[in-house]
């Protein structure tokens, strides 16, 4: 897919969302949803979000009318259970990893884990945070 500079935050969602999608991933056999937002579905299926993209910018133009832009996504998996998070983890992380995205590039991946107990609604959470530069 083409990112383009004028569209760039949902471009960038876009292709992240398409990417997922495509992968299937599934936690415990159970295919997950890719979603835009956390809509309190039931737990025990598996979720995906996928966040606006946060974007940062030096100064530094170097003839282009942009500078070195760094792109933060942030995806959470949400399981009823640790081996199910893995599971969706591992499938987002190799996705992104192994993808091809025109005009930017991965340059650092990060994630974290959460348990929630929310009104005794059990789940856990985890957070996977790539970054890209694009130039």
């Amino acid at each position: 897919m083409t990112i383009s500079d004028s569209t760039l935050n949902s471009d960038v969602w876009t292709t992240i969302r398409t990417l997922l999608v495509a992968a299937a991933p599934t936690a415990e056999g159970t295919l997950a949803s890719v979603k835009a937002s956390y809509n309190d579905e039931d737990v025990a299926k598996p979720i995906i979000i996928v966040y606006p993209a946060e974007t940062s910018e030096n100064e530094y133009k170097f003839g282009s009318s942009y500078g070195k832009r760094f792109i933060n996504v942030t995806v959470e998996c949400y399981y009823k259970n640790t081996l199910g998070i893995d599971q969706l983890a591992d499938t987002v992380e190799d996705t992104i990893r192994n993808a091809t995205i025109a005009g930017m590039e991965l340059v650092a991946v990060s994630s974290d884990y959460a348990f929630v107990n929310p009104n005794e609604s059990k789940f856990h959470l985890k957070s996977i945070t790539f970054t890209f530069d694009r130039e």
